[in-house]
């Protein structure tokens, strides 16, 4: 079978400084294959502004037949020559090009040239015929060996030069008015340059090779079209107050600037006015575009007005096309401009590694901090051993395990703070905040990262502490039995996110069942919602030894195995997730019964993601949670405060085809021999290096979290007992995520999630301290408690307090323990007003 072109030179064309994107077989147009199937990729011109990585041309070089292309922009410009009679011509008023090639008619040539300045542009006829095509940014151009579609022929270069043999830099450059320089040329070929600002509708099937070019005619024309079709657009943006009156007009509040008043959103009149005669803010009495509205809306500026463009074009239904897709990502792909300068090429095969040089892929979220190593060992022979103790230099910073001064955003103390012996005493544990929890929840990089953009985007009310929970254990779940950490631990997880009701815990489930089944996925790595027995668990694992089962309600399972009343086919099912949690590097061995014979499980990798509200899991938990070490296998993500409503979606609900092959990636890397399709044999797994100081950094927090547990002496420091065990997961997991053919734990990964199982660890311990008892008594103990302290400072009334207790025990039991709390100083009465003034009263408050 003949290598597909972009095999044969994809891979060369990324070494040497371009971005090569697949191009579907006898097509023009970039294209992914699905499973088995072509289609079109419709996230391609991100690669415009950015650069693929390894891992993607490693999976594009798969597939068969693909054509190759290379996306212009980051200074690549490519000038398309269409007309055969103005080749001449042209080439008098440009400059030399080495590299040039050709396929049906005319010429491509190619330079480097600033693409700030040099924008793409199409010039035609007015009769729509193309003469020449200005390929910058946002375009992409095939290049041989590629099957041209009209002659069945390959492309081939005209040139010595190629780009497989000249670098980007030594492209010859171009003057930054070559547009003006074209223009003049093309006049005597009949170019108009008032007529090509005629822009017409792309219809599908008829997609051309460049985008449209938006002109005033082309903002004018979507304006219009925006005003006589209100409905396909105004109610997606999710304006406070939006309604639709008289059947054409919308009202509405305009929530880009403050009330006048300075009344809040929820009490201002909807002023702005929405109908086929215009747009107008009554109260400013200002008009608008529905162009205007969009960028207003979505906080979008002047230099990324495309992308704004594109979102009120799809919805009114203009077919962009493959080539035309305008959203501008300038800021993600500065971003991940950055990290690929830290990336150097990865060797083509690694079975093991362990101590990688290349530099690892950094994480957004990096604390900037330097490791110092001390020689603290030395051998009989006299030798000095080097023993790596991570520390932070006076520059870094440290994860937050001491009171952090004021402000406590995020979990991170000034190292300078700390005392050389930190660890060795107890402080008091600062309780998090969403702050925190949402910094943390940002800018993850990789297939997590990916996923939460999508699973926020695509909700009227988004929680990325409630995407990241799902996103980590179905990527673990994906990768687990052939993929060990450095220590060999494998990627199964038990989390739990914990919000109130009404929070939309269920979104960003139903987004990951979605996407699993439109991967195909689901049938071998989504379990059920709940299990009746530890029989019905264990068969069901030994069936699919990888799997993830997401739990709603997730209180109501963990009271049911862990009540004491409970019988032991429920009883036994904490016992059993005791042991998978463990023994996914291992076997399972199983309970030999009187009916059922124990058959051993090898590498189960179970995950649970559930979602509850803290008031049914935290009772249901209880004491005996912390004390056979239950508790402390799981990340706990605590949400607070009000979610938030009517966010205008920047996502579709349908999950993108590039999450679909990404993960599909993960699964096919494991069906090429090690990992077998049951549960009957070990799993020879890929092991994961070390990046440059994540092992110190890893030891480092490893020893100081033994201390902090040493130094509480009570039963809650076995909290901090698997912390950095579930840390190097999670971090594992991120890896794997970034390139699952040679994942690397950075140190940055490290860093990332130590802060976010230390938070989890903080959120815990003080839940545990408000809410777990031993007893009964000592329950209504920890209530009476945590109403007064959940009042704020304020306080309870002694009738509110009543009122709240609601008969649950009697009132001389609330006064013995009211007298108890104010003893031992937990709570104390004070004479003041309540929250809304009024008359002061005593009332009960929190110390």
């Amino acid at each position: 079978m003949t290598e597909a072109p972009f095999s044969q030179v994809g891979p060369d064309l990324f070494r040497m400084g371009y971005n090569p994107i697949p191009i579907m077989p006898g097509d023009k147009k970039p294209g992914m294959m699905v499973g088995d199937e072509w289609r079109l990729f419709k996230g391609w011109n991100e690669f415009c502004v950015s650069r693929p990585s390894q891992f993607q041309i490693n999976q594009w070089a798969k597939w068969p037949l693909a054509g190759v292309g290379v996306a212009c922009g980051q200074g690549l410009i490519c000038i398309d020559i269409d007309l055969e009679e103005a080749v001449a011509a042209l080439l008098e008023i440009l400059p030399l090009s080495t590299v040039q090639k050709k396929g049906r008619k005319g010429i491509s040539l190619f330079y480097r040239g600033n693409t700030e300045k040099i924008r793409s542009k199409n010039f035609r006829t007015p009769e729509r015929v193309g003469l020449v095509d200005l390929l910058a940014e946002g375009k992409q151009t095939v290049l041989p060996p590629s099957i041209h579609p009209d002659t069945g022929e390959p492309y081939y270069w005209w040139t010595e030069g190629t780009l497989l043999n000249t670098y980007p830099e030594d492209l010859t450059e171009l003057d930054d008015d070559i547009a003006d320089q074209i223009a003049e040329v093309l006049k005597q070929f009949g170019y108009d340059p008032e007529g090509d600002r005629i822009v017409e509708r792309v219809v599908a099937g008829d997609i051309p090779e460049t985008a449209l070019t938006h002109s005033s005619d082309f903002y004018r024309k979507l304006n219009e079209d925006a005003l006589a079709n209100l409905h396909a657009w105004v109610p997606k943006l999710g304006l406070p107050k939006c309604q639709c009156k008289f059947g054409n007009v919308y009202r509405a509040v305009a929530p880009w600037r403050a009330s006048g008043s300075g009344r809040a959103v929820a009490r201002r009149n909807p002023n702005l006015s929405l109908s086929s005669k215009g747009i107008e803010d009554f109260g400013t009495g200002e008009k608008f575009t529905a162009l205007n509205v969009v960028m207003k809306v979505m906080g979008i500026n002047d230099s990324e007005r495309d992308a704004a463009v594109q979102w009120l074009g799809e919805n009114l239904g203009y077919n962009f096309g493959i080539e035309i897709d305008l959203r501008n990502r300038r800021k993600e792909a500065e971003a991940l401009g950055k990290a690929a300068q830290h990336l150097t090429p990865l060797p083509e095969k690694i079975i093991h590694v362990s101590t990688p040089t290349h530099a690892e892929p950094p994480l957004a979220l990096r604390a900037p901090v330097e490791a110092t190593y001390v020689n603290n060992d030395v051998a009989d022979d006299g030798i000095t051993i080097q023993t790596p103790t991570w520390k932070p230099t006076k520059r870094g910073n440290l994860v937050g395990l001491l009171a952090p001064s004021e402000p406590p955003v995020p979990a991170v103390v000034d190292a300078d703070a700390i005392p050389e012996e930190m660890g060795t005493e107890e402080v008091p544990i600062v309780p998090p905040t969403m702050d925190e929890l949402e910094a943390l929840c940002r800018d993850v990089p990789g297939l997590i990262g990916e996923m939460m953009d999508w699973i926020v985007g695509c909700s009227n009310s988004p929680s990325r502490p409630l995407a990241l929970g799902p996103a980590l254990t179905f990527v673990g779940t994906l990768a687990g039995r052939h993929h060990e950490g450095p220590t060999e631990l494998r990627t199964n997880l038990y989390i739990c996110a914990l919000a109130p009701s009404g929070y939309g815990k269920d979104h960003a489930r139903k987004r990951v069942l979605a996407l699993a089944e439109k991967a195909g996925l689901h049938t071998n790595y989504i379990g059920p919602e709940d299990f009746l027995s530890d029989s019905a668990l264990r068969k069901t694992i030994e069936r699919r030894p990888s799997l993830l089962s997401m739990m709603d309600e997730f209180g109501g399972f963990i009271n049911k195995i862990m009540d004491r009343r409970a019988g032991s086919h429920q009883s036994n099912m904490r016992t059993m997730l005791l042991k998978l949690f463990t023994m996914s590097d291992s076997s399972y061995q199983g309970t030999e019964g009187a009916q059922e014979t124990a058959t051993p499980i090898h590498n189960p990798n179970f995950s649970i993601y559930g979602t509850s509200t803290p008031h049914d899991f935290w009772p249901s938990m209880s004491g005996k949670g912390i004390g056979d070490g239950f508790l402390p296998r799981w990340l706990v993500l605590t949400v607070s405060g009000e979610p938030l409503r009517g966010v205008a979606k920047t996502h579709d609900r349908e999950p993108p085809d590039r999450l679909v092959e990404w993960c599909r990636a993960i699964v096919s890397l494991s069906q090429k021999g090690n990992l077998p399709p049951s549960s009957s044999r070990p799993v020879q797994a890929l092991k994961a290096g070390w990046g440059k100081d994540a092992e110190a950094c890893y030891e480092y927090h490893r020893e100081l979290f033994s201390k902090r547990a040493n130094a509480m002496k009570n039963e809650m420091s076995v909290l901090w007992s698997r912390t950095m065990e579930i840390a190097l997961r999670i971090a594992h997991i991120v890896a794997i995520g970034v390139n699952p053919e040679y994942p690397v734990v950075t140190e940055d990964n490290m860093l990332w999630a130590i802060r976010l199982v230390e938070l989890s660890v903080r959120s815990c311990l003080i839940e545990v301290g408000d809410r777990l008892a031993s007893t009964e008594k000592q329950a209504e103990y920890l209530k009476v408690r945590r109403m007064i302290k959940e009042a704020g400072e304020f306080g309870l009334t002694d009738t509110k307090l009543k009122a709240q207790v609601n008969g649950e025990f009697d009132l001389a039991r609330l006064n013995a323990i009211t007298t108890q709390l104010q003893e031992s100083k937990q709570i104390d009465r004070k004479f003041t007003s309540g929250k809304t003034g009024g008359r002061p009263t005593f009332r009960w408050v929190a110390l």
